[in-house]
């Protein structure tokens, strides 16, 4: 595929393959920037280390372009809430997520034989009080989460 500047193209990310969701790859949706730079548009549910809106370098392997670097930082950050099947309250997600949503957080949500929210915490909030409520979400059992990437200064 010949790519143009500013079209949407999916990277891949090599996880690894000691990772607790047994992926060794994840593809995320990035505007190529031109010269083997790309910038993500959406939220990884596993790669670590980057958030949306960060620069990768890229390089094409095999027909995939596939990451081999990273670029300059967004500022945002990337958290992960998962929810366990047959423990997921929609009623009670709203309710603890509705506090996130006024401070800008937005998430993308994917069915992996479990529900996992991908959650992206912009640059103009402060982490501190996103992290709060996050964390009373999991005391309220309503969800676990983890920290993917922390790109606040």
């Amino acid at each position: 595929m010949n790519a143009t500047n500013n079209q949407m193209q999916k990277v891949i990310f090599d996880l690894g393959s000691d990772t607790w969701h047994g992926f060794s790859t994840e593809s995320v949706w990035a505007t190529n920037l031109g010269s083997g730079v790309h910038q993500l548009e959406n939220s990884p549910f596993f790669a670590k280390g980057i958030s949306l809106r960060d620069a990768v370098m890229t390089s094409q392997v095999e027909g995939q372009i596939k990451v081999v670097g990273v670029g300059p930082k967004s500022g945002h950050s990337t958290y992960r809430i998962l929810v366990s099947q047959g423990k997921h309250d929609p009623t009670l997600f709203a309710e603890l997520w509705e506090p996130l949503e006024r401070l800008g957080c937005s998430y993308e949500h994917g069915d992996f034989g479990y529900q996992l929210y991908a959650v992206d915490v912009p640059e103009k909030v402060e982490i501190e009080i996103a992290y709060a409520f996050l964390e009373r979400g999991e005391q309220k059992c309503a969800w676990d989460f983890e920290e993917g990437h922390c790109g606040h200064l």
